[in-house]
């Protein structure tokens, strides 16, 4: 499953909000572009370290897939 800011679980929004709030410190003092750039690759090094080869190219697939169902910030 991906998480998304729709996600229903309580504990995947609480951990959204935190990471939103970590980021919104972190462009007091670097650009989105920076920030993203780390974000995305933690996150698929994250993936890469906890799945298996075939589910890794699962889940960047899916992410690939969606790439024109991201929203931006307001």
């Amino acid at each position: 499953m991906l998480f998304d800011e729709h996600s229903d679980s309580e504990s995947h929004i609480d951990l959204y909000r935190k990471y939103m709030s970590f980021n919104k410190v972190m462009l007091e003092e670097y650009s989105a572009l920076e920030i993203a750039s780390i974000m995305v690759i933690q996150g698929l090094s994250f993936y890469k370290t906890v799945m298996d080869d075939e589910d890794y190219q699962k889940i960047v697939k899916n992410i690939y897939d969606r790439r024109d169902s991201v929203h931006t910030f307001e």
